[in-house]
């Protein structure tokens, strides 16, 4: 009985945090560069009395379609497990740079979700995220803060309920360490802003019962 427990208990932590993943390039890569990225994390819980992230990952690809223009895909491995199928596709957008020190970037995207075992629940939400980094004393790793936002299209909840929020915040902030061939990024986000933790089927860790924090490691792979 406890394995089918256990089992359950991952499902409901995979439907109801999902699409959680740490920011998409928020640099744009050189023109014709590409990448492999592998990335882990999820949001906190407590867990046995410590804190934990989830244990989500995803396994991605991007491509370098101008100095300017960064276009990017990526699969959503742990959901996959479960049979659903989930991706991320987008581009970042180099907005505006000084002296390769400082700038601002933009990341539209499309989350994409269906349940592969039976063919239903097809959703697409649409998001956005709004990034500035800086490279202190002009090195090549960098600091960087944003912003990102999913638009819910659906005027419906489970079960009916009307939808009441259509566009949830999340913030972040992270640092990414560059080398030759290698790139390793750590970031902090702060899921849900607004919206109340409690009760819900685990003990999340926010701030004052809303939201929740995430933690996430990015592994990237230039060629």
């Amino acid at each position: 009985m406890k394995k089918p427990l256990t089992l359950l208990f991952i499902v409901v932590l995979i439907l109801t945090f999902a699409f959680c993943a740490p920011s998409r390039y928020v640099k744009t890569l050189e023109k014709k560069q590409s990448v492999l990225a592998f990335s882990f994390g999820g949001p906190l819980i407590k867990f046995g009395g410590a804190p934990i992230p989830i244990p989500f990952t995803t396994l991605g690809y991007a491509y370098g379609c101008s100095d300017r223009i960064t276009a990017y895909g990526n699969l959503h491995t742990t959901s996959l497990l479960f049979g659903n199928f989930q991706t991320d596709l987008g581009a970042t957008v180099k907005l505006y740079e000084k002296e390769n020190q400082f700038g601002f970037s933009a990341s539209p995207a499309l989350q994409i979700a269906c349940n592969v075992r039976n063919q239903t629940g097809f959703r697409t939400w649409p998001s956005i995220d709004l990034n500035s980094y800086y490279h202190p004393n002009k090195k090549p790793s960098y600091i960087y803060a944003g912003i990102n936002s999913w638009i819910e299209l659906s005027s419906t909840k489970a079960h009916d309920e009307p939808q009441t929020k259509h566009a949830i915040p999340n913030l972040h902030i992270g640092y990414s360490v560059v080398k030759t061939k290698w790139q390793h990024q750590f970031e902090l986000k702060y899921l849900g802003m607004g919206i109340a933790n409690t009760p819900g089927v685990v003990d999340y860790i926010g701030a004052s019962g809303k939201g929740t924090f995430g933690l996430y490691y990015s592994l990237i792979r230039k060629f």
